[in-house]
This record gives structure tokens, sequence and C-alpha cells, in this order.
């Protein structure tokens, strides 16, 4: 994994670790992964909602939860643009690990990934503002994303060609795909909070916490 990468994602486990004091809380958390974060923040969690598309990554984390004895977690396995949620339920809700970048309306077509688009991104606007809405006033959304920045850019080519996947966008896009169909966009501020405005979020309510010279872990208040 890049260096900046990996530094930037220690530094988010660190702050969140520091926010989420004392609890107990319920989070959901889009994207998860292997199930790591519900292990990490165990002690302060009431529930950990898990929202993985991946059949085989979802149990990867319930293997994790049953060796490490994780009892208040649960895993919604599918599409997280198709899930049904209750409003004001979560006091966090989470999209970490550059998550935020990799949702889009898929097409082969990248043409369609304009600077139109990636200011007002349906997919984002769908899946986030329906997590937002599932929010308790006065609970957050913590969202992981890459600055649009050349280190940024360079890290994602070292990420995709280092897994052994091929970069199918020139340089200076404002997203990296590979022929093998992965897609990450990085945001500046402004187009962050273009998206975040279709769905009625002041910027007033947005901080942006810088984590290195590649990201921001943004805090999403409500």
């Amino acid at each position: 994994m890049p260096g900046p990468i990996k530094q930037a994602r220690e530094l988010q486990d660190k702050f969140l670790l520091e926010q989420l004091q004392p609890g107990p809380f319920k989070i959901a958390d889009i994207g998860w992964g292997n199930g790591y974060h519900a292990d990490l923040f165990s002690a302060v969690c009431e529930l950990y909602h898990g929202f993985e598309i991946s059949p085989q990554i979802a149990q990867t984390a319930r293997e994790l939860w049953m060796t490490n004895g994780i009892e208040n977690a649960e895993i919604f396995d599918g599409d997280v643009a198709a899930v049904s949620l209750s409003r004001d339920f979560y006091d966090f809700v989470f999209c970490l690990y550059f998550t935020p970048g990799n949702l889009r309306d898929k097409s082969d077509d990248l043409a369609m990934y304009n600077d139109e688009y990636l200011d007002q991104n349906p997919q984002f606007i769908r899946i986030l503002s329906q997590f937002y809405e599932a929010i308790k006033p006065g609970g957050s959304m913590y969202l992981t994303i890459y600055q649009d920045v050349p280190e940024a850019e360079a890290a994602q080519y070292d990420y995709y060609e280092n897994t052994g996947q091929n970069v199918a966008t020139p340089p200076g896009s404002r997203f990296v795909a590979t022929k093998e169909g992965f897609w990450s966009v990085r945001f500046t501020k402004d187009s962050l909070l273009s998206n975040l405005s279709a769905f009625g979020i002041d910027s007033s309510a947005v901080i942006f916490n810088e984590l290195n010279e590649i990201s921001w872990l943004v805090e999403v208040k409500k």
C-alpha cells in the first residue's frame, strides 16, 4: 500500500477513536471492508451496522467477529443504494478509506464522468442522502476523501498498479479508472460541497479535517 494512503488510514482511525468517546453509539459503515472498524470501535458501540456489496468480504468480517467475540455488529450485504433505513436512528455514519470516491453510476463510457457529473454525482447523492436522513439530530457523517492534488493522483496510480490493475484514464483527470472496472475520484472542497448541497447540506455544517497531503476526513454535522 502506498505510504500516503497507509498514513491517511492510520490518522483517520486515530482521529475517530478520539472523537467517539465515551459512547455507546449506533454506527453505520458504508463499504466497510473486512469489518475491522466494528472490532476497533466495539467498546464504544451499542450496535454497529456494516453495509458491504461483496459477499466474500462480508464473510471475512463475520469470521473476524467470531474470532474476536464481537456480538454487537451486523452485516447487510448487497447494493447500499437499495437499503431501507429508519430516520434519526444512527449517531454516526462512516464512509471511510476513500469509499466516497468509489460511488458512481457504472458506465464503460468514461467521458460520462465530466465535471458536471462529478460535481453532482447522482449515485453519491442518492446513497449519502438516505444515510444522512438516518442520522439523529446532533450526529455526524464522516467521509474520507482524496484531495484533488498531484500527490493524491500519484498515490492512486501507485495503489492500482501495485495491485495488478491497468489505469485507463489520462494523467490529470479528476478521477482514476482502471480497465478492470475500479474507479476513484478526487475532490476539491467546492466539488464536495456541491454534491452535499444537492441534498440540503449547508457549508456551515461541513468540517474539512486534513489528514495528510492527499486526504481529508470530512465531518458533516446534522
